[in-house]
């Protein structure tokens, strides 16, 4: 599948960027989660089924999931977000993204911003 030039709105995306694709599945809890030198630094519940939800709080297996992913890629980027889900077939990967265009909600602000002080 290709975008012609006139197809692309104004940003980033070019004909030749690689896209992954899926097929639609049902999230049924989402977080947001602050990754930082490879280590997993603050996290918030994101989403459950339908509704958002601000929490500072993560299920044991999906901060581990987290922190597996970081480290998995550890030169990936100094400091990122990671939005991961839980499906019906388990905890997925649903996206990476720089860390200054992700709203922060209910992480804990001051445990990031230690860690990003922490790097020099």
């Amino acid at each position: 599948m290709t975008l012609d030039p006139e197809e692309i709105p104004h940003g980033s995306l070019r004909p030749e960027t690689r896209m992954m694709l899926t097929q639609p599945v049902r999230i049924l809890t989402e977080w947001r989660i602050w990754v930082v030198a490879g280590e997993v630094v603050t996290f918030l519940l994101y989403k459950e089924g339908d509704r958002v939800t601000y929490r500072s709080e993560i299920d044991a297996d999906a901060l581990a999931f987290a922190q597996g992913l970081a480290r998995l890629n550890p030169g990936y980027a100094t400091a990122y977000v990671m939005d991961i889900c839980r499906t019906e077939s388990g905890l997925k990967l649903l996206e990476t993204n720089c860390i200054n265009a992700a709203g922060f909600y209910a992480a804990d602000v001051m445990t990031l911003a230690a860690a990003i002080d922490a790097l020099g």
